[in-house]
């Protein structure tokens, strides 16, 4: 490391994340010299329209960058026009029935390839025109922030499937991962108003196998596959739901058939390596309602476990790796 380098690091770095939904908008913001935290502090505030930051968020978020010279400015991208496949392959984005020529893609170690919009990273570049944007986090890339970090934990397997899922306020990201291979994923955002409710799953999706019985899999009897697969039957679930009285909003109601609409391609579609998911792992950032967790437990029998995490302060240190780990 060069002498200017190394003055560099040991300046104080200020880095913002920002989170907006639909009707709010979160911001953090950490104040680091050298590898010391000097300032932390989290704010919220109402937003009549996600399109639009409003003059007091912009005029805020200005006033922390007045106060110091090096900042740093990151958000949490959580639109629906965004996904993952398998490999670092761009001509394969065509397979997946993504046109190349509209997204932006990066590769992630050689892993994955995570896309978004050319229309989504232009709503991005708005909404901060006015403060500046340096870094745009894609949802799987905090989920992969988080994976790693189970990886060097002694219990991991890496023989096993595992279904891992970040859960935020207006999104469900997930990535079906053995070892730190990605197999599957997807990203949805759980405020679009599509009538997902009543969908016939023998049908949801172009994509996928009419049947899911022709999936090959070993002793599928043995293994309850005929249950997990069901997804187009609910009254069992819903039953058990009245017993044990959980509330489910229509937003939860969501989650649960995209989950099950993602494990059915999954399962299905000839694109993917599909193996049996032996469990699931949940990073919840916002609370996630019970009766999710026992679909997963009790209809999809997968063993499942649910971690809190704050996704800002994953933007945050990714932002602070980004920023200075070249310096």
């Amino acid at each position: 490391m060069s002498l200017v380098n190394a003055l560099k690091k040991r300046l104080v770095h200020q880095f913002i994340s920002v989170i907006v939904y639909e009707e709010s908008c979160n911001i953090k913001q950490k104040v680091i010299k050298g590898a010391k935290v000097i300032h932390k502090e989290e704010f919220n505030y109402d937003l009549k329209s996600k399109d639009e930051l409003g003059a007091k968020i912009i005029n805020f978020i200005n006033s922390l960058q007045d106060e110091y010279d090096n900042t740093y400015i990151s958000l949490f991208l959580n639109t629906s026009g965004q996904g993952v496949i398998p490999g670092c392959d761009s001509s394969k984005l065509e397979l997946y029935s993504i046109d190349q020529k509209s997204v932006k893609a990066i590769c992630k170690d050689k892993r994955f390839l995570m896309y978004s919009t050319h229309i989504d990273i232009n709503w991005a570049d708005k909404l901060f025109a006015k403060t500046g944007l340096d870094f745009i986090f894609s949802p799987f890339l905090i989920l992969d922030f988080y994976f790693q970090k189970d990886m060097k934990k002694e219990s991991f397997n890496k023989d096993d499937v595992i279904l891992y899922i970040l859960y935020s306020k207006n999104s469900v990201t997930m990535m079906i991962m053995q070892n730190d291979r990605l197999l599957y994923g997807s990203f949805f955002n759980t405020t679009k108003e599509e009538d997902l409710l009543n969908i016939d799953y023998s049908t949801a999706s172009d994509s996928t196998i009419d049947e899911m019985e022709e999936l090959d899999l070993d002793n599928i009897d043995e293994l309850g596959m005929d249950d997990i697969l069901d997804v187009g039957n609910d009254s069992n679930f819903a039953n058990s739901l009245l017993e044990d009285s959980f509330d489910l909003s229509e937003a939860d109601e969501r989650v649960i058939k995209y989950i099950d609409t993602s494990l059915k391609e999954f399962y299905d579609n000839d694109l993917y390596e599909s193996q049996f998911i032996v469990g699931t792992k949940i990073y919840d950032d916002c609370g996630i309602n019970d009766g999710i967790l026992k679909h997963l437990e009790n209809e999809l029998l997968l063993d499942t476990n649910a971690e809190n995490i704050s996704i800002s302060d994953a933007v945050l240190e990714l932002s602070i790796k980004e920023a200075l780990d070249n310096v």
